[in-house]
């Protein structure tokens, strides 16, 4: 499935961000994050990472037929914006989670982009030494669509290893949180 708009509409990364983070918005939001422990972050953010790596997959970054590949779309700029501030998300989030799983695939999302930064960089997106992502505005927009295609899409090895890794994190932080609440005797009924 594929996210195409029609000519003349263009999705913006707060469209994706809205979407990505659809349970609870207001962990998307710089201001409304303080208002949440780090558990409850590290759950939104690495749920939202996990929507985040699967709609990337499905933009459309024009096909290898194409004779000519242009520059990257409006809408699929405003994706890839969305996914680099979820994955940075998640990375200040588990970063010092006391949880083993949890750091494991921390350490697995850093040696990925890692591994993948030559790629990156070719439509824009650099690695910080704090292991956060950014992105340079000029290069992501003359960036073509055969580099993003190659990263990004749905047969990318670098995509299906995000959506896997941010999966797993968010299944150890969710059980974590499950412990958490058990270990304390708390009979509430919640669904994550």
């Amino acid at each position: 499935m594929s996210t195409k708009i029609s000519s003349g509409l263009s999705l913006s990364s707060s469209y994706f961000m809205r979407n990505y983070y659809a349970e609870n918005r207001n962990a998307a939001k710089k201001s409304g994050r303080s208002d949440y422990s780090k558990a409850e972050l590290s759950f939104e953010d690495s749920r939202a990472l996990s929507r985040a790596a699967r709609k990337i997959t499905s933009m459309d970054f024009g096909s290898e037929r194409d004779e000519k590949d242009s520059d990257i779309g409006a809408t699929a700029k405003a994706s890839i914006e969305a996914f680099v501030e979820t994955y940075n998300n998640t990375m200040e989030s588990v970063k010092s989670s006391s949880n083993a799983d949890t750091s494991h695939y921390y350490r697995q999302l850093k040696r990925l982009t890692s591994k993948y930064a030559d790629q990156l960089e070719d439509i824009g997106i650099s690695i910080e030494s704090n292991g956060k992502l950014s992105i340079n505005d000029d290069l992501l927009k003359a960036a073509d669509n055969s580099k993003a295609r190659k990263l990004l899409s749905s047969d990318s090895d670098f995509a299906k290893k995000t959506l896997t890794i941010a999966k797993k994190m968010n299944s150890a932080i969710r059980e974590d949180l499950f412990a958490q609440i058990s270990s304390q005797k708390i009979h509430i009924n919640i669904t994550l």
